[in-house]
């Protein structure tokens, strides 16, 4: 290990035992969030993938929307299901059903790559329930979010470059189907993983949110500014904050679209590919959160 490595540890658990009331203040912070918010709205979409795509759902599902979902995104029709899915139960659930149909080959790099640009959507209950009533205190701007979100997200997709190169457009029966019951034992080990993946992710950012808090002394009003690492302290801060109505929902349009950088990590991190690149899809996030803030401009100008 070289002496660098070894400072940089050393370092850390300095900082963890010099901090380690804050550190355990954001580590129930992080099971808090995703156990009594996130993982009732991941679990059940999550371990229905793995069952749908047992039992041929993706060829289904392209039959029916798959043409549309070609022509208008330039992605293989079978991602339609990683489009459909990723709309009912968000990010960053849209990388494990992306993972799922690439490992299937029924989708190839360059679709996973398109997909990652406009099929990041926040979960629409967290959105209405938790950000609309929670932070911003009124569920009408939380349906502006949500519409700003999903919107901008789309106008992401409509500027994909076409790709010539698509496999498996027709799926073969699967003749030789699993065990129903090892079916859902092995979907509720899939799950398991995902989930601990995203929870020590959570608590990591929440950490480095929470030192870097205490370290740097950032006016309340420009806290909202921590969202751009961890999505959900962001917000905290921003509905603390003394700005505007109106502020506070165009900023959260465009924190929510971005994801933060916890998100970002949750999503690569299923994916688990070196072939998928960061870049275009961080520059699609940053787009979209311009777009989304764009957009809850203009409506709220219209209502308000």
């Amino acid at each position: 290990m070289k002496k660098i490595e070894i400072f940089v540890i050393l370092f850390i658990i300095l900082i963890i035992l010099t901090n380690s009331i804050e550190i355990m203040n954001s580590i129930r912070t992080s099971f808090n969030i995703c156990f009594n918010n996130l993982f009732p709205s991941l679990i059940p979409f999550m371990l229905l993938s793995n069952i749908l795509l047992e039992f041929n759902f993706v060829n289904d599902i392209s039959n029916i929307l798959g043409k549309f979902i070609n022509k208008v995104f330039k992605v293989n029709k079978n991602a339609t299901f990683a489009f459909i899915m990723s709309i009912l139960s968000g990010t960053p659930s849209n990388a494990k059903y992306l993972n799922d149909l690439l490992k299937k080959d029924l989708i190839n790099i360059s679709d996973v790559q398109k997909c990652l640009n406009f099929c990041h959507f926040t979960n629409p209950i967290f959105i209405l329930g938790t950000v609309g009533f929670i932070y911003l205190h009124d569920k009408k701007l939380g349906i502006i979010v949500l519409i700003s979100h999903y919107l901008s997200s789309l106008i992401i997709g409509l500027f994909n470059k076409k790709n010539n190169m698509y496999i498996n457009n027709s799926i073969k029966a699967n003749n030789n189907k699993k065990n129903f019951i090892k079916l859902i034992n092995e979907s509720i080990y899939s799950t398991a993983n995902t989930l601990l993946l995203i929870l020590g992710i959570i608590t990591c950012f929440l950490c480095f949110t929470c030192l870097i808090n205490k370290i740097f002394n950032i006016p309340n009003d420009y806290k909202f500014l921590y969202g751009l690492i961890e999505l959900t302290q962001g917000l905290n801060f921003l509905t603390n904050s003394n700005l505007s109505i109106i502020t506070k929902t165009i900023v959260t349009s465009f924190l929510v679209s971005f994801g933060g950088f916890s998100i970002h990590a949750q999503v690569f991190s299923i994916l688990d590919n070196k072939k998928i690149r960061y870049l275009p899809y961080f520059l699609s996030r940053v787009l979209s959160g311009i777009i989304a803030s764009l957009l809850s401009f203009m409506i709220l100008n219209l209502l308000y």
